[in-house]
């Protein structure tokens, strides 16, 4: 009885011991401030490519073949150590991103979804914006609540979840198809989310969710599982409603499974009955949530029917019914949404050869010799190596899908194209011209991966065969896990009941009238930490690091910026400052605070500032604040 107990206990114990150490490094790389080797190394994994990814390909490769539990043990925290890297790379340059200033403050959808988390866990709902995709502000409302609204902290919570379920899948299709195939996925996964690390957008639930998915379904066609294929069913229905993406992969896959378990039938109508409630479930989960916690005009996917108004236009932008319509902007949810999906359907009504357009440029897009194309994220400084990686990709695309017409009735071969198929199909209603780098394919970004690897995989089949290295380089034969079953369980609760009891049990925090001087105004505000960043003067010596940065510095980083007067902005800063993001208890709305950073307030209370807003009206949006005054608590 004893004995038993212990072998059933100790997996899980030595899946805690396995998570503690990985954590322990992941949290060792970015906390470390080593100049001579960290510094240079995360910086370079974060945007390069020629040199530093084909050498941490080799030592992943390396970490994979370990066998045993010893492996487990180097691949989990090799893994975890590799997706700290970028987020390192970006805290330690200060870089920014069209939605990011200098490595830290998020803009745009990023500052959307930040502010909405900072709303639920002060008890209110979320805007129209964040209703529109619940799960990720969802998420993020639990790890800001967790970290104590530590902005650095959650950013870094997503990147280890998220690298995490890469690991997990990963090792799951090492368990069928060996290491090879496995990290070549790990990495083409890597490539793509290392420029999303760090950044609050929804791309960050969309990879994880939809890698994980991705294993589940692995598992289930490996073993005919219907358990794991309804798992897997519905982790993907939740990474696309996480970061809407390729809907038609759904109904495809809902075939395939039903194909897959038919015996002696055409279809196994059982299958296919439960693999739809998995999908049926997966859209009510998320129907619910926006019923629970955002405003009552929030309309899921709203944002769609500014898509298929550019397609049916010929091919334009999601922001064209703005242009062609600037009424529309006058008109609130549901409303709005309802009359822009009347006007698409207007247009492909009477110029269906106008939508027909729109669908093959978009098909175009993703095969062209631009940031739009399927394997824009496989970059670095050398465009030549961009472009020959790039080839080798479609190359092994081609040679994936070869493979597959041999066999056909292989359930891994056909699980890789029946996504791929669902993707191509989805692609005039998710045009790539909408996000750089392919970022509205981030919940199905893993069959991009393993498209190709099948198509590696194939050739080395043959080279093995050839080499007589077979026994050699054959896959080390690992243990079956529940570990992706598991962390699925518990990512739900976080998805779900958490958020609605974060809100539902917020004590917002009460905030007297105070007087300002004539001519400023008040704004009560949290000053956490890990949500600001220092500017200091050019010759004051110090290496620069987050949240440190000099002021020539970040003048740099921000003509990385997407706009021009945000950019000039950046350049009228004069040192020392502090900057940093939150919300307004007095007024609702986001605040990027500007102080003198000698009058800081007290972390982690609510303090009341005087001071001006910014007047011109081209940054209006952003929610600019010069603080002059410390009004106190």
């Amino acid at each position: 009885m004893k004995n038993d107990f212990i072998h059933k206990v100790t997996p899980l114990l030595w899946q805690v011991f396995l998570l503690t150490i990985s954590a322990a490094l992941f949290s060792l790389i970015l906390a470390n401030r080593s100049p001579n080797l960290l510094r240079p190394v995360s910086m370079s994994l974060r945007t390069g490519f020629g040199l530093v990814i084909p050498l941490a390909a080799l030592v992943m490769y390396l970490a994979f073949r370990i066998p045993n539990r010893f492996g487990d043990l180097v691949g989990m925290a090799t893994t975890l150590s590799l997706f700290a890297m970028p987020l390192a790379g970006l805290w330690a340059s200060g870089h920014s991103q069209s939605t990011l200033l200098s490595g830290l403050i998020p803009l745009f959808d990023a500052n959307s979804y930040y502010m909405d988390a900072l709303r639920l866990i002060n008890g209110e709902d979320f805007s129209i914006f964040s209703a529109r995709r619940p799960l990720f502000g969802s998420l993020f409302a639990v790890i800001l609540t967790l970290t104590r609204h530590n902005l650095m902290a959650a950013l870094a919570a997503l990147t280890f979840l998220t690298g995490l379920a890469c690991y997990l899948t990963a090792r799951e299709i090492q368990r069928t198809h060996g290491a090879e195939f496995a990290v070549f996925v790990l990495m083409a996964l890597f490539l793509f989310y290392r420029a999303h690390s760090g950044i609050s957008m929804s791309e960050n639930l969309g990879v994880l969710l939809g890698t994980l998915g991705f294993g589940l379904l692995w598992r289930g066609a490996s073993t005919k599982s219907l358990l794991y294929l309804w798992f897997g069913l519905l982790a993907t229905t939740l990474a696309l409603n996480a970061r809407a993406g390729a809907f038609f992969m759904l109904p495809l896959l809902i075939l395939w499974a039903g194909r897959l378990l038919k015996e002696n039938k055409w279809i196994s109508w059982k299958a296919l009955f439960i693999g739809t409630s998995a999908v049926a479930l997966g859209f009510i989960f998320t129907l619910t949530l926006t019923r629970l916690i955002a405003v009552p005009g929030g309309v899921p996917f709203a944002n769609f029917s500014y898509t298929l108004y550019g397609l049916a236009s010929g091919g334009k932008s999601w922001a064209y019914v703005f242009q062609a319509h600037p009424e529309l902007q006058q008109i609130q949810e549901p409303e709005q949404s309802k009359r822009v999906y009347q006007l698409a359907f207007d247009l492909i009504r009477a110029n269906p050869l106008q939508t027909a357009r729109g669908a093959l440029f978009n098909w175009k897009m993703l095969f062209s010799d631009s940031w739009y194309n399927i394997y824009s994220y496989i970059e670095g400084e050398n465009w030549s190596v961009n472009v020959a990686a790039r080839w080798i990709m479609y190359t092994l695309c081609l040679l994936g899908i070869f493979a597959w017409a041999q066999k056909r009735k292989d359930p891994i071969h056909s699980l890789v194209l029946t996504a791929a198929l669902g993707i191509f199909i989805s692609v005039p209603f998710l045009p790539p011209t909408d996000a750089y780098r392919m970022r509205p394919y981030a919940a199905s970004i893993v069959v991009f991966a393993a498209l190709p690897a099948l198509g590696l995989n194939f050739i080395l089949e043959r080279l093995k065969r050839i080499l007589l290295m077979e026994r050699i380089l054959d896959k080390p034969a690992l243990p079956v896990s529940t570990s992706m079953l598991v962390f699925f369980w518990i990512l739900l609760p976080a998805l779900s009941i958490l958020p609605v009891m974060i809100q539902s049990t917020a004590r917002p925090e009460s905030v007297p009238a105070i007087s300002c001087a004539e001519g400023s105004t008040s704004i009560a505000v949290r000053f956490d930490e890990g949500t600001y960043i220092h500017l200091k003067k050019q010759n004051t010596p110090f290496l620069d690091w987050m949240p440190n940065f000099h002021i020539g510095t970040f003048k740099e980083n921000s003509h990385s910026l997407a706009d021009g007067y945000m950019i000039r902005w950046a350049g009228s800063l004069e040192a020392p400052l502090t900057i940093f993001l939150t919300l307004d208890h007095l007024s609702g709305h986001n605040v990027m605070a500007v102080l003198p950073t000698d009058t800081l307030p007290k972390l982690g209370t609510l303090t009341q500032l005087c001071g001006y807003w910014e007047s011109d009206p081209h940054l209006a949006g952003y929610g600019i604040f010069y603080g002059i005054e410390n009004a106190g608590h």
